[in-house]
């Protein structure tokens, strides 16, 4: 009889603190050859901890990590062959795909490097992952799907054992991520051991084998996901029973809030749209459909003809005057766009309502009751952080999402536009999100949603628009959604359907 295999990886009571307090403990697991395992939990959880211990970017404080049955102190990415891909890529932008994947570990020494051996090296790496990519070619001109394939390129160099992937759809259209399950596929068959981070059940459900879920930095609960229901992997994730995941939200009414006629720019041509006062709007198709650019111009972001209404009436487009006019847009690229960063949560969070706040007599002296608004605030969008005057960049992905999502909520708009509103956020902020979004619409506000979470926009909208190519090629209502036609539709030359 043989003897079972040995864990790649074990932990056992794992543990992590930063300044005295303990953000993560008694996390136990181990991590087969060819197993997918799914660390799941809420923006908080500590898994972006747990993972930077794995990875050895993080010293643990308490516990035992074994590689291959054997204890290490602290891993070493090279010797032990973890690897990890990021949420946040880490590419070189003006460097060549072989310079990005090579760039830890270039071949020939200091006074010369072995380009050659290098670029062989990097083709090597794409071929196995089965994509087509220049190795020549500057990082900078790849879509985000071919720049992902780059990461995890990259990271396999030194992925002898285990690879980590952090949040690797995000940025992805179906069509890519499609591809992706297939490259975790060929590694799981090479007996790679993956660790998969992600907030999509779908997901999960798709590529893991087993789970481990952290709540509040404590391991809640293990096993394998055959047998596991969603619904009940949810409920373990967020600690409270969940109501009916379908959101029905109320009738809009017949009052035109946003209109737009024959909109057009160099990225998108002749735009007919309607968003009625309590009505919620999706916007679906494929990364490079003109979405976001669309939602840009309507804001005064990017310049663009044709005619523009609110409330019936003509409005310039230009960002002062939709401001004044009680639109709000909420952009995708929260790091990028959004969020100033190193500066603290509360003055991310009053940064569009500051003129409510300011004492125009006693100039020098504050803004009254800035700070009690911004804890407020915070506690409504389930902000968890330790102080309002902490850096936002502190915060995980998701709560800085839900700090950017506070801030337009702030200034209670009449018309509501959102690019990518749940991205990177876990499924207990994601219905806490939706619920809030359904409750705008029944006060009368109109909402526009743009994103690339189908499911998302099945969930919550009253209506969805496809784009594809810079045109509106088909419109579904909510009791004839499709999304099999609707996929099909954004990935299609059809003609418009409605």
């Amino acid at each position: 009889m043989s003897a079972p295999p040995t864990p790649v990886v074990s932990v056992r009571g794992l543990a992590k603190s930063f300044g005295g307090k303990t953000v993560v403990s008694g996390v136990t697991f181990d991590l087969m050859p060819g197993e997918v395992l799914a660390l799941v939990g809420e923006n908080g959880a500590g898994k972006s901890t747990t993972k930077n211990m794995l990875c050895g970017l993080l010293t643990p404080s308490d516990g035992e990590i074994h590689v291959d049955g054997q204890p290490v102190e602290r891993v070493d990415r090279r010797r032990h062959g973890i690897s990890a891909v990021h949420q946040e890529l880490s590419l070189f932008g003006s460097l060549t795909v072989t310079q990005n994947i090579c760039i830890a570990d270039l071949p020939g020494h200091a006074a010369r490097v072995d380009w050659a051996r290098a670029e062989q090296r990097a083709r090597e790496q794409i071929d196995f992952l089965g994509i087509r990519i220049d190795p020549q070619a500057l990082v900078e001109t790849l879509g985000a799907g071919k720049q992902q394939i780059v990461e995890i390129a990259k990271a396999l160099l030194h992925a002898g054992k285990v690879l980590i992937l952090d949040e690797p759809t995000t940025s992805l259209t179906a069509v890519e991520r499609d591809k992706l399950f297939a490259i975790i596929d060929k590694l799981r068959a090479r007996g790679l051991a993956i660790l998969f981070i992600s907030h999509f059940m779908d997901e999960i459900y798709r590529v893991c084998d087993s789970f481990v879920v952290l709540r509040d930095g404590r391991q809640v609960a293990q096993g394998r996901l055959a047998g596991m229901s969603q619904r009940r992997l949810e409920e373990l994730m967020v600690g409270r029973t969940l109501e009916d995941a379908r959101i029905e939200p109320a009738p809009p009414t017949d009052t035109p809030a946003l209109e737009l006629r024959n909109l057009s720019s160099p990225d998108f041509r002749d735009i007919d749209l309607t968003v009625h006062r309590g009505e919620i709007l999706g916007i679906s198709g494929l990364m490079g459909a003109g979405r976001t650019e669309l939602a840009q111009a309507v804001y005064g972001l990017r310049p663009a003809t044709g005619e523009l209404r609110i409330d019936g009436q003509p409005a310039t487009r230009s960002v002062a005057a939709m401001k004044a006019r009680g639109l709000c847009y909420v952009t995708e690229d929260r790091r990028g766009d959004g969020l100033f960063l190193n500066r603290p949560v509360r003055e991310n969070l009053s940064a569009l309502s500051i003129a409510r706040f300011v004492r125009r007599h006693l100039p020098g002296l504050g803004f009254r009751g800035e700070r009690d608004a911004a804890r407020r605030l915070a506690g409504e969008m389930n902000v968890a952080l330790p102080d309002i005057e902490n850096p936002v960049d502190d915060l995980s992905g998701g709560n800085q999402q839900k700090v950017l999502l506070g801030r337009a909520l702030a200034t209670d708009p009449e018309i509501l536009i959102l690019d990518e509103p749940t991205k990177g956020v876990d499924i207990g902020a994601k219905f806490d999100i939706h619920a809030a979004i359904v409750d705008l619409a029944r006060r009368g506000k109109a909402i526009v949603i743009v994103s690339s979470d189908l499911p998302e926009l099945l969930h919550v909208t009253h209506r969805i628009a496809v784009m594809r190519k810079g045109r509106i090629v088909g419109e579904f209502r909510r009791p004839d959604y499709d999304s099999v036609r609707i996929i099909s539709l954004a990935a299609s030359s059809a003609e418009r359907q409605t």
